[in-house]
């Protein structure tokens, strides 16, 4: 696997965005949400880029900023890196797509049977799951591949959504900022 760390400067705020899956969805609304937001960085989590060309991505996605591609099991084009360590106002974030270590098949199973008890379930134990794989206890981690927006403070870890318009198992629509509040979660309607 690929590892990379950036440093940001004190007041750069970050934008993550997962699982787009182009060209299955709304090129105009990540469009609008990059603009609206006006990050220093972008994050493209994982699974963005599904059956076309990269550079078609970036020319309708018209980002005046920097860009940094961490590589999902299904992109059709490599990643600048499998795992990405972020430092930002003082706090680390750990940042990777999240299918490293399971069978779709099996997971995708598992979590349909957890979600009949509780939705929160199959995503808290996904975060639990790489909190204790990557024996990593000291930053923040944040996760794609599942297409959950959720934020678990008690264990640091968020899962970042989507914004396909692929039907899936979870299929909440959103993103995450990263900037001096730590992280936010931002739902679309």
């Amino acid at each position: 696997m690929k590892f990379r760390e950036l440093e940001l400067e004190i007041n750069d705020k970050v934008l993550v965005l997962s699982d787009i899956h182009y060209p299955h969805c709304n090129i105009d609304e990540i469009r609008e949400i990059t603009r609206r937001e006006n990050p220093s960085l972008i994050i493209l989590l994982g699974d963005i880029i599904v059956s076309q060309d990269y550079k078609t991505f970036l020319d309708k996605l018209q980002a005046k900023t920097q860009i940094v591609y961490v590589k999902g099991d299904e992109d059709k084009c490599d990643g600048d890196t499998d795992i990405l360590k972020l430092k930002n106002y003082n706090k680390n974030y750990l940042l990777l797509h999240g299918h490293q270590y399971f069978n779709e098949r099996n997971e995708y199973q598992l979590a349909k049977f957890l979600m009949k008890i509780n939705k929160n379930i199959p995503p808290f134990l996904f975060c639990l799951f790489f909190r204790l794989a990557l024996k990593n206890l000291d930053n923040f981690l944040i996760l794609g591949h599942s297409h959950a927006l959720k934020y678990f403070k008690s264990i640091r870890c968020a899962n970042a959504g989507t914004l396909s318009l692929v039907n899936n198992l979870y299929n909440d629509r959103g993103y995450i900022i990263l900037d001096k509040k730590g992280i936010e979660v931002k739902t679309i309607k």
